[in-house]
């Protein structure tokens, strides 16, 4: 009898961890794109197994990206990634690639987009890529040479005070 109790024991407590199990990978999934991402473009320089590749990024976010590359690279390869944005010296990442041939255009034939995952990156950087996206416009999408760059030195810099007297 008491070898029973010990065996629906057992079987219970198997029950509860595929269950604990399923729970966890579903918390996992949300967590993937629980990070907020915007459509910003940034050169890159790709360095892998395969040598060193340009592309740019078409979404970002403190997590990842999503990158133009006219050159594939594997699955689950560990790249290194030189972000360049238009406002502060290169950000230097270690990153995975988690998905290859993402359709990155929609006339793109072959798809050339790849997702990576940051492994990687330093707290500063990853709060600049924070800052970069939480202030980027949604829905909006702007290229590499107008985003964040500084006004020409044509353009006059209109500063609004109030009026003295008031």
């Amino acid at each position: 009898m008491a070898f029973g109790w010990i065996l629906i024991g057992g079987f219970i407590a198997f029950i509860l961890l595929l269950l604990a199990k399923d729970e966890y990978y579903d918390r996992q999934e949300k967590k993937k794109r629980m990070e907020l991402r915007a459509e910003i473009v940034w050169p890159v320089t790709i360095t892998a197994e395969m040598g060193v590749l340009q592309g740019k990024t078409i979404n970002i976010s403190a997590s990842g990206a999503l990158l133009y590359c006219p050159d594939q690279v594997s699955l689950s390869e560990i790249v290194r990634l030189t972000l360049k944005p238009p406002v502060r010296a290169p950000l230097e990442i270690t990153a995975e690639v988690v998905r290859t041939n993402v359709q990155s255009a929609e006339d793109e034939d072959p798809p050339q987009g790849i997702a990576v995952r940051f492994i990687i990156i330093s707290e500063k950087d990853r709060q600049f890529i924070s800052f970069s996206v939480y202030d980027h416009p949604r829905g909006e999408r702007f290229p590499e040479h107008s985003l964040y760059t500084p006004a020409k030195p044509s353009q006059k810099a209109t500063t609004f005070l109030p009026k003295s007297g008031r």
